[in-house]
């Protein structure tokens, strides 16, 4: 089992000294490599968070595959979490590395939920609004969901932008029963 609070400490001192060394960048794509090798090999990953594996094997062979591939600082750190015996944090430190640079960089992630595509336009236009009124850039991931019926819901850290005409049926559904119950007392 992860534990979230052990992610967000390594990540943490990870993104201290890759701030100190200024490879940000550079630490967060190899840890996207690795977490991304984690998340895509049920094979590699089962074998990294077996305790039949001694940690001498598994250092040797993460040392054969991103040795040459990621930075030191990068190979130091994964080598720490398996002799430390933190294998299954990996990718819970990658994204808690990318929420601490994206705070340190004024950088807001976004979920945009529409019931269609948007144009490269349209996602433009709609984000450097959005930038507008909350001061911050934007990082935003696109979805499209047909249940939304019509408009767009914009989801960022714990607040929701509800554009949709589910939505707005939803607000208008809420305030009529409200308008009903203060009737009938």
């Amino acid at each position: 089992m992860v534990d979230s609070r052990v992610a967000r400490r390594y990540a943490t001192a990870l993104f201290q000294a890759a701030l100190k060394a200024d490879i940000v960048r550079a630490v967060e794509s190899d840890l996207e490599l690795v977490s991304g090798l984690l998340t895509q090999s049920e094979d590699f990953r089962n074998y990294l968070n077996a305790p039949y594996a001694s940690r001498e094997d598994k250092l040797a062979r993460l040392t054969r595959i991103f040795g040459d591939r990621v930075t030191a600082l990068s190979m130091g750190a994964i080598r720490l979490l398996v002799e430390k015996g933190r294998e299954d944090s990996i990718v819970g430190i990658h994204s808690q590395f990318v929420a601490q640079r994206r705070s340190s960089e004024g950088i807001i992630y976004a979920t945009v939920t529409s019931s269609e595509a948007l144009s490269p336009e349209h996602k433009d236009a709609l984000l450097q609004k959005v930038a507008i009124v909350l001061g911050k850039r934007i990082d935003a991931s696109f979805v499209v969901d047909p249940a939304v019926i019509g408009g767009v819901k914009i989801a960022y850290e714990n607040f929701v932008l509800d554009g949709t005409a589910r939505g707005t049926l939803g607000k208008l559904r809420e305030r009529l029963r409200y308008e009903l119950l203060k009737q009938t007392n």
